[in-house]
């Protein structure tokens, strides 16, 4: 039924004899490519702290849906995707919207407006040529941009997407892609959104290009874009791999203020003009051992605060950001050096465990202010045919951190107090092709 409904798509208008022909249409590659993959998938986040009142719990429990349809190419050049998403509500306590799992319909961080949602979150039509070894390829429409230049997307129970436009060029090693997108839906929200700043000035748009350079042994990666009149990014990141077991990543994050930026009151900013992030890891991987390791550096100096590197290019929308950094307290902070190690013991071929730690310190007004976190963590991806597609994942653990004012430490005699955070994830997916 899903072919016919296809070909009606494309074959209407079109004349008398190229119903007469409907055959040959379903012969080619945009039918017989075509695939659609279910998935089910359950997700827990929470989080308990007290870093600006005596205790917070942020904890949010939802029952995804999805439906991927992918076309193939008609005559190998155009086809299309959509994929409809749907999230049904399981629990929720008040801030449950920072875990961004379920819709808050309504305003403030009141639990009663907590919901499901559901939603078309990627509808596109894609494109591809290839003259000789240039391989060319677009896509106009609501898609999901993953690490796209400095533009990327955050999946819970769906992921976000963005209306635009993306496309790039292939030759070798090489590879150009840019982007370009005016609105976005996010993670937890069937809502078309407008880009803006930290004051809600709407933006008109977010560009992204980047180059790319992949061989065997080392891959590079430049990457810069901009969010209209508001922040302009640079990234560079490498990645050389000496032996089998071992790859070293190095990440260099250069962001610019523009001039809707440096207008904005400064308890809106997170820096003032400039900011900086530079990371480095190291991973090694065994037979049944993985480890992985990384340290980093923030500068994003802001007057009389502690300033922060923002991993986003605007409000309602996701930035590329890999670095081991990436943490649940975010050590981002100006002056601020992060050490990160995650390490995987291989139980069985299916089932691994493992721990993931981060611990950070910067300075302040003659404070060595410390945080970090510590969790257990457990995946199982069965190979079994009765479990084939299916994953579990689980996480939980504490760390530390901070009364604060924004990411200003608030002082108590001279000195900082030390907060505690407890956080916990599940998540249980099932996946399977329908064709």
């Amino acid at each position: 039924m899903l072919k016919y409904i296809t070909l009606t798509f494309l074959t209407c208008g079109l004349s008398s004899p190229v119903w007469a022909s409907e055959n040959a249409f379903l012969n080619d590659a945009f039918f017989t490519d075509s695939q659609l993959t279910l998935s089910a998938k359950n997700y827990w986040k929470y989080l308990k702290e007290e870093n600006a009142n005596p205790k917070h719990v942020h904890n949010a429990w939802g029952q995804g849906f999805a439906a991927d349809y992918q076309s193939g190419y008609f005559a190998d050049i155009i086809g299309f995707d959509v994929t409809y998403y749907s999230a049904i509500k399981l629990g929720a306590s008040d801030y449950f919207n920072s875990r961004g799992v379920l819709y808050n319909n309504g305003t403030g961080n009141n639990k009663k407006n907590a919901e499901g949602y559901s939603k078309f979150g990627q509808r596109n039509i894609k494109l591809k040529y290839a003259i000789e070894d240039l391989q060319l390829n677009a896509r106009w429409g609501w898609q999901m941009l993953k690490n796209y230049g400095v533009i990327s997307t955050s999946t819970r129970l769906s992921p976000t997407t963005y209306s635009g436009i993306s496309g790039g060029a292939s030759y070798g090693h090489l590879t150009l892609r840019g982007a370009w997108v005016e609105n976005s839906m996010d993670r937890n929200s069937p809502d078309k959104k407008q880009f803006q700043t930290n004051t809600g000035k709407d933006i008109g748009y977010l560009t992204s290009g980047e180059i790319l350079w992949k061989s065997d042994g080392f891959d590079a990666q430049y990457a810069w874009g901009e969010s209209k009149n508001y922040l302009q990014r640079h990234i560079l990141f490498t990645q050389l791999r000496p032996t089998s077991d071992w790859t070293i990543g190095t990440q260099i994050y250069a962001t610019h203020a523009q001039e809707e930026y440096r207008a904005m009151p400064a308890n809106k900013r997170d820096f003032d003009n400039n900011a900086w992030h530079f990371a480095m890891d190291a991973t090694w991987k065994g037979e049944r051992w993985s480890s992985k390791t990384g340290i980093g550096y923030t500068d994003a100096q802001k007057a009389n605060e502690v300033g922060f590197y923002p991993r986003h290019m605007s409000k309602n929308s996701r930035g590329t950001f890999i670095s081991m950094a990436y943490a649940g307290d975010d050590y981002l902070r100006d002056g601020e050096l992060m050490f990160a190690n995650m390490t995987e013991y291989r139980l069985t071929p299916d089932l691994g465990v493992g721990l993931v730690g981060n611990i950070a310190q910067f300075n302040y007004r003659g404070n060595h202010v410390r945080s970090g976190e510590i969790n257990a963590f457990t995946r199982w991806a069965p190979t079994d045919a009765y479990f084939k597609n299916f994953t579990f994942w689980a996480m939980f653990g504490p760390g530390w951190s901070y009364k604060a004012s924004g990411k200003t430490p608030v002082l108590t005699n001279g000195h900082y107090t030390r907060t505690h955070t407890l956080s916990a994830e599940v998540i249980m997916e099932y996946r399977f092709r329908l064709f």
